[in-house]
């Protein structure tokens, strides 16, 4: 048998810990993909995504993956054995990450929804399970960026930026749905996780967010996804 090429890329699987993050409002200079790259050997950043995959227990992103968000990136999902980290970064008012924070709650197996917040920047942390049936066998994508060059893109929820890894994009239309204070999805966490017999999450239940008609598409997707 002849080996014709070797292509390299990103395809986790379920007895390793991976990641993938996309910075959605700016694409990464040349110094920030360079410190990105300096994070692992086998991490190949581009001007928008990055993907990282530990097969052995113990290694992780040096610095952990939440200063990743807080410097470069603003949506990120982590699968690790199973459990899934979804989070949403983007900046705002101390008000509206007051308002963020009446949805945090921990359920069953410490899955629900955490706000991590520096200065005026929000991370919304999201800890589930997925259903991967409900999401295009392109989640872990392969991708090169020898020909990727976005730097001068500017790029942003207002502008409609699309992803095309599915889980990726899910993320970015309920990030856009967070900026505009729809909470809708995180309720949704909520009514996934939270509805439990335990007595003490009787009394953290978040406000139930306004109706609305438009983005009922996102919420249900994002909700089908959540296992």
């Amino acid at each position: 048998m002849k080996i014709i090429s070797v292509k390299s890329g990103f395809a986790p699987d379920h007895s390793s810990t991976s990641y993938e993050f996309l910075a959605v409002d700016r694409p990464l200079g040349k110094k920030e993909r360079a410190a990105v790259a300096s994070l692992s050997r086998r991490a190949n950043p581009t001007s928008r995504r990055v993907g990282f995959i530990y097969h052995v227990d113990g290694y992780d992103i040096p610095g952990g993956w939440i200063s990743l968000l807080e410097k470069y990136y603003d949506v990120m999902y982590r699968e690790d054995y199973d459990w899934w980290t979804l989070a949403i970064a983007f900046n705002t008012s101390l008000e509206q990450i007051a308002e963020l924070t009446r949805y945090e709650f921990y359920g069953e197996d410490d899955l629900g929804v955490e706000i991590n917040q520096s200065g005026n920047r929000v991370i919304v942390i999201i800890n589930c399970r997925v259903d991967l049936s409900c999401i295009e066998e392109n989640y872990h994508d392969y991708y090169e960026n020898d020909e990727e060059d976005e730097e001068d893109e500017q790029v942003g929820p207002d502008a409609g930026f699309a992803s095309d890894n599915e889980l990726l994009d899910l993320l970015c239309q309920v990030r856009e749905q967070l900026i505009a204070g729809d909470y809708r999805s995180l309720y949704a966490v909520w009514q996934k996780y939270g509805t439990s017999e335990d007595e003490d999450l009787e009394d953290e239940t978040p406000p139930i967010p306004q109706e609305k008609s438009a983005g009922k598409d996102v919420i249900k997707r994002f909700l089908n996804v959540l296992e």
